[in-house]
């Protein structure tokens, strides 16, 4: 039993700096994916705006919601009710926002399928037949026997 209570102290207390590590590891990700809103234009992590108003609110808020919640979605989510839907630089996974992920493949093939639509049609079109292979009018090929002599061509 003693023995037993030791494994489960151990393992508790191997288990926290592994958990501590996971959080530090999600709030690296989660602050590379959410704008700080002073205007630098510069992720919240990495703003270096000397005296930004909202830097420092917004990572404590997303320490406590690191903290708070395992889920990343919600994470973001909290971020985009608080701080506008513009601070979180990802596209959410559902609804309108959705599009941003589908268009640009989207776009790619049908640019893809107009261009070979397109090649297809240039390479099928009739061929133009060359002067030489015109049967012309007898008339006109006696005008034009004509000029070739008198141009001496």
């Amino acid at each position: 039993m003693k023995r037993a209570v030791q494994l489960l102290i151990l393992s508790l207390a191997l288990a926290g700096p592994l958990t501590a590590a996971d959080n530090n590891a999600r709030y690296e990700n989660l602050g590379g994916k959410i704008m700080c809103t002073c205007g630098c234009g510069q992720m919240l992590l990495k703003c270096n705006h000397v005296g930004c108003p909202n830097s420092a609110k917004m990572i404590s808020q997303l320490h406590a919601q690191v903290a708070a919640t395992d889920n990343d979605d919600e994470v973001l989510n909290f971020f985009r009710r608080e701080w506008g839907i513009t601070t979180v630089v990802e596209p959410g996974h559902h609804g309108f926002e959705l599009i941003a992920w589908i268009l640009p493949f989207a776009g790619l093939a049908l640019g893809v399928a107009l261009l070979a639509i397109v090649v297809h049609r240039w390479r099928n079109r009739p061929q133009e037949a060359k002067a030489s292979e015109v049967k012309l009018d007898p008339h006109l090929e006696t005008l034009r026997a004509r000029a070739r002599q008198e141009t001496e061509i």
